[in-house]
């Protein structure tokens, strides 16, 4: 297993740009209006390098003085996990965090329990085996999001209790 590279700027810029243009398609094509709002959160979350819920895009967004209700941001949300650009992941934290999902590679996230630590990590024998699950299942593997619980094992935990 293998922590996730972190993307360059350049590719990080072409995945937002594929990104806008697939979203813009999915919209034209279920005759739903392209706003500039819409397109502005789907910016905030391929710009972000973390993991996100809709208040903190909603809070990010205004902060930045762009008029948006958190209503639009919510709907936006369901769009874009709808035409698969995003994924939704649990980290324990009881709602939904939200991550681009163009362009990046299947990965896991290892969460620890006590002080929230978020570690992505890809592993090619995990996306084997999950394939072969699925294939003697009667699926074809698309994609997987998968988040394992654990307790930080270094001494630098912020919530490790003291022993």
């Amino acid at each position: 297993m293998t922590r996730q590279p972190l993307p360059n700027r350049k590719d990080a810029n072409e995945k937002l740009l594929q990104a806008e243009s697939l979203f813009k398609a999915y919209m034209k094509e279920h005759e739903m209006r392209c706003t500039n709002e819409r397109i502005i959160v789907l910016r905030e979350i391929y710009r972000s390098s973390s993991h996100l819920d809709a208040d903190e895009i909603f809070v990010r967004l205004k902060k930045k003085g762009m008029s948006i209700s958190r209503a639009t941001v919510y709907h936006t949300l369901d769009l874009l996990f709808k035409c698969h650009l995003v994924t939704k992941i649990d980290l324990g934290h009881k709602h939904t965090h939200y991550e681009k999902s163009h362009g990046v590679a299947n990965h896991l996230h290892i969460i620890c329990e006590q002080c929230g630590k978020v570690v992505e990590v890809a592993s090619n024998e995990l996306a084997a085996m999950l394939e072969k699950l699925c294939l003697g299942n009667g699926f074809a593997l698309e994609s997987f999001s998968l988040q394992v619980f654990g307790k930080c094992t270094t001494a630098n935990c912020e919530n490790k209790p003291a022993t």
